[in-house]
């Protein structure tokens, strides 16, 4: 038995040098090891890696909303006797409501917490915070270099919405913004603020925050010009419209004016800040005033003929609308030049004809009736008539099926393109007065008269040009254009500074339905058949599918948009009812987009948006400094330690001595592998996590302290050295077991309950626990039971360990 133990003991060390040794050694030489042994690293904490804390309001507007709604909905069922059922369901709605707003601190830290993990930071430090009625959380991301990326992964609101279409603006509609901004503004006047309003309503469809605008005069919304002049003041109730891009039916882009109610403040004293000037002409005239050198012009529907200069021309019509462009004339002077827009010229000519159709001919009137064969002899009878002398205009009137019969055959000025081709191969080829052979088109057999002979029309064009004249002209135009591209014309102008909320008055396309993201189940990635393009596959709750069924049914041949996050991923069109719960989202373009889309649904829809209200930065630096005290403060109190030990205990110190410099190993191993070695989480070091470190050393010597007392005691006893030490381990290990497992249990308990700072001590001292535990029973008896095979220890206790202990 004795041999099996120290068998199992000797097995336990040497898997322990390995791992040691595994982790120890240098990256190029383990190539070949999994990525957790190859790529092991220590994970610190905010206070000791540096990083970010962010500050995040919780908004409970929109759960009050609804709350008001239920009470509402609840009194109407109650006044018209809807019945118990309908009544209880109202009931269990609110009760749920209320549970959910009681525990909403806990739930969002719960999903914060997942998106930090996601995010590569293995321990989320949240800690809940209340400023007056506000409540708050406090996130910790350590080592995050990139801020920006911290607050869009943690701060994103993964919200799933399923809306119908709406686009009427009616009264109904148009009512209720003003009851929803009527509402905003009392809040206001309770003593409110704007941003806070302007937070919890940014998230509503047809609502637009901007917590600071920086506008130009002529960029103020229609209707708040009076604030050009203002001074700060509070906030204001305003009517105006703001300029958006909208996309008529054919896709075409154009200017709207979108009218709305504004909740607006006036933020600050007017400040003057360079503009930076896009607008080609108004550049063209400021770079004219610089020089006695540079004349502006602006051309307007200019006919590219013989009055413009051919390198103009020439450049012109390289151009497309929009471009910038320089031209060198011969006299040396350079032209830039800015095509707004330009029409292409035209060839043009008057021509008459006589039309003889057939029975069949394209728009041929009832009253035809010749064959084809009738009206081509007719059409060479009347062809030699004219060449003859007789009267053009006379024959037309006479013999003509065409509409043109009353006005002597006269087609007036065309040009090409407007005929239909048999036609117009033959007119533009005729010279003035000539008449032509009988011609064949759909129409019938044509005689045609030039009465114009074809004449080309320049092409016109509408342009802005810069006249650069001296010497290095052209160097001076291309410097010119130069600074047009890189955005260098600017002009000193006043901006106002306003802070608005606006609602508004037209539809934004879509509008809300009950079906939204409490009725989430999961979402997983599939593959579409049709196209083999990744989709994720979305299923609801019981609640959830009664409702997206009643959804399908009401929108058939109508879009249903879902949105994630205020954005719209899809709108498709529902061709029938659709059972089951289950729905998908398709325009991912690779399985990594589907995947991070389903993951983000997975990680929690948020129950209540949350916005970020400060932050702060830990520098490393800092965290260094932090670290290297905390290691100092293990360094020096594991010297004392082993100092101490060697004291009292002589060679037997030494021996706990090697032990706890092996546990200090051991423990910095545990540190960089992951959790139980398969999981994706570590174990991530901060400050109290440091002093659940430094406790743990000293409770690994608290174990050998026991232990060699009572191998003390029994050598007191007058046993033999190797007995006394097998005695002194075997005795010792009840109270060493017991104290562990209390200490075990209070660790777990500190992790059950604690806060995120409290969890890392409560972690780093369990590991620190079960790894003394395994140090003080192992490694030490081990390396005692060698020293007490020398014959000259078995002489001399004193110097193994000390003075004897007596009965």
């Amino acid at each position: 038995m004795a041999s099996s133990r120290s068998t199992y003991r000797i097995v336990a060390t040497g898997i322990a040098a390995v791992l040691l040794g595994l982790v120890a050694l240098p990256q190029e030489m383990k190539t070949w090891a999994p990525a957790y042994l190859r790529n092991a690293t220590f994970h610190f904490g905010l206070d000791l890696a540096g990083g970010t804390q962010l500050d995040f309001r919780i908004s409970e507007q929109e759960l009050r909303d609804q709350r008001a709604q239920l009470e509402r909905d609840l009194e109407l069922a109650r006044t018209q006797n809807a019945g118990n059922e309908r009544i209880t369901q109202l009931q269990l709605q609110l009760q749920a409501l209320d549970a959910q707003q009681e525990n909403i601190v806990e739930a969002i830290r719960t999903v914060l917490e997942r998106r930090i993990n996601a995010l590569g930071v293995s321990e989320a430090t949240i800690t809940p915070s209340y400023v007056g009625e506000e409540k708050h959380l406090l996130v910790d991301c350590p080592g995050v270099v990139n801020v920006q990326d911290c607050i869009d992964t943690v701060g994103k609101t993964i919200q799933l919405e399923f809306k119908e279409e709406f686009t009427e603006a009616t009264a109904e509609y148009e009512s209720e913004v003003r009851t929803r901004a009527n509402a905003a503004f009392a809040r206001i006047q309770a003593g409110e603020t704007l941003p806070k309003i302007g937070e919890d309503v940014s998230a509503e469809i047809g609502v637009l925050y901007n917590d600071d605008a920086a506008l130009f005069q002529d960029q103020l919304p229609q209707g708040l010009e009076s604030l050009w002049d203002a001074s700060p003041s509070g906030v204001q109730r305003m009517e105006g419209s703001i300029a958006t891009l909208a996309e008529n039916a054919d896709g075409e882009q154009y200017m709207r004016e979108v009218p709305g109610i504004f909740l607006v403040e006036v933020i600050g004293p007017r400040t003057q800040t360079g503009r930076l000037i896009n607008d080609a002409p108004t550049a063209f005239t400021m770079l004219a005033e610089e020089s006695d050198a540079v004349e502006y012009r602006e051309n307007a529907e200019k006919k590219l003929d013989s009055s413009v200069q051919p390198p103009v021309i020439s450049a012109l019509k390289e151009m497309q609308p929009g471009d910038l462009r320089v031209a060198t004339l011969d006299d040396g002077s350079a032209r830039l030049l800015f095509l707004r827009s330009r029409q292409a010229g035209s060839e043009t000519m008057e021509a008459s004809h006589v039309l003889i159709a057939y029975k069949g001919a394209l728009s041929a009137a009832d009253t035809v009736t010749r064959t084809k064969e009738e009206a081509l002899a007719l059409a060479q009878e009347v062809h030699t008539k004219a060449l003859a002398g007789e009267d053009f205009a006379a024959l037309a009137r006479e013999y003509s099926d065409g509409p043109s019969q009353e006005t002597g055959g006269s087609l007036g000025s065309f040009g090409r393109g407007d005929m239909v081709a048999p036609f117009e191969e033959v007119v533009f080829d005729l010279a003035e007065g000539a008449i032509s052979e009988p011609v064949e088109t759909s129409f019938g057999y044509h005689i045609i008269r030039a009465d114009r002979a074809p004449t080309v029309q320049p092409d016109t064009a509408h342009f802005d040009e810069l006249t650069v004249t001296g010497e290095d002209a052209t160097a001076t135009a291309e410097s010119m254009l130069d600074r047009m591209q890189k955005g260098e014309i600017r002009r000193t102008e006043d901006q106002a500074h306003l802070r608005f909320v606006m609602f508004s008055l037209i539809p934004s396309g879509w509008k809300d339905t009950a079906l939204d993201g409490k009725h989430f189940r999961s979402a997983s990635v599939t593959v579409d058949p049709q196209t083999n393009l990744p989709i994720v596959q979305i299923t609801f709750n019981d609640e959830g599918s009664q409702l997206f069924q009643e959804l399908t049914r009401n929108n058939i041949n109508k879009r249903i948009a879902i949105f994630v996050g205020g954005q719209m991923i899809s709108a498709p069109v529902v061709q029938a009812e659709i059972a089951g719960g289950t729905a998908v989202i398709t325009g991912s373009q690779n399985f990594e987009e589907a995947r991070l889309l389903a993951q983000d649904l997975n990680t929690g829809a948020i129950p209540a948006p949350i916005f970020l209200s400060g932050q702060r930065t830990v520098e490393a630096t800092l965290g260094a400094s932090a670290l290297q005290t905390a290691l100092q403060a293990a360094l020096v109190g594991a010297i004392i330690l082993m100092i101490w030990m060697v004291i009292v205990y002589r060679l037997l110190g030494v021996v706990a001595s090697i032990a706890l410099i092996i546990y200090t190993f051991l423990f910095f191993v545990f540190l960089k592998l992951p959790l139980f070695l398969v999981s994706s989480n570590y174990i991530v070091l901060t400050l109290a996590g440091m002093a659940g470190v430094i406790l743990s050393m000293g409770m690994a010597v608290d174990a050998n302290v026991l232990i060699f007392e009572r191998i003390k005691e029994e050598l007191g006893k007058g046993k033999l050295l190797k007995t006394a030490i097998s005695s002194g381990f075997e005795r010792a290990w009840p109270s060493i077991r017991d104290g562990n497992v209390s200490t075990l249990i209070t660790c777990g308990i500190l992790f059950m309950v604690g806060s995120s700072i409290v969890r890392g001590f409560a972690i780093t001292l369990s590991v620190g626990v079960l790894l003394s535990m395994f140090t003080a029973i192992i490694i030490t008896r081990w390396l005692a039971e060698r020293l007490a095979s020398s014959p000259a220890l078995t002489q001399n206790t004193w110097l193994f360990c000390g003075p004897k202990k007596k009965d």
